[in-house]
């Protein structure tokens, strides 16, 4: 009689309480505080970067560096290529139209005593690495980052 009800109070146990649920809330909790790590380590990075691109030089730096720019006190000059490459109709490799446009992001531009990791998500456009232990697809943290594209 006594091995009969622990039969049933273990059979009623498992039924109110599964442990199979307890292990898939475990490890859903772990890959979750593996993306608050990452999370909160790109933060770290997003400051620096806001720390830094709130000096006047450090703006003025990346403004030159990515986008040519130029102070209104000094004058840009522009390298032409050889005369007889432009005759023949041969691309210089030095003219600056035949590169792409520059990314908008500033990290690879930061000082290096800065805090520096890669931020870019991972997405069907390719954009960049996901931070790990993340998942991919639709996941919040790809949302996010998605829906914050200027960041990149």
């Amino acid at each position: 009689m006594f091995l009969g009800a622990m039969v049933v109070a273990a059979v009623v146990l498992f039924a109110w309480f599964p442990a199979g649920t307890l292990l898939d809330q475990r490890s859903n909790l772990a890959g979750t505080e593996a993306q608050l790590a990452a999370l909160k380590k790109q933060d770290a990075a997003l400051a620096q970067e806001k720390k830094n691109l709130s000096d006047a030089g450090e703006i003025a730096r990346i403004a030159r560096a990515q986008y040519q720019l130029v102070s209104p006190s000094q004058q840009a000059y522009e390298v032409l290529p050889p005369s007889g490459a432009a005759a023949a109709g041969t691309a210089y490799s030095g003219d600056p139209g035949s590169t792409g446009p520059v990314a908008p992001s500033a990290t690879p531009e930061l000082p290096p005593g800065g805090s520096s990791t890669a931020t870019t998500p991972s997405s069907s456009s390719g954009h960049g690495a996901a931070p790990s232990g993340t998942s991919s697809g639709s996941g919040l943290l790809s949302r996010m980052l998605h829906a914050l594209e200027f960041w990149r």
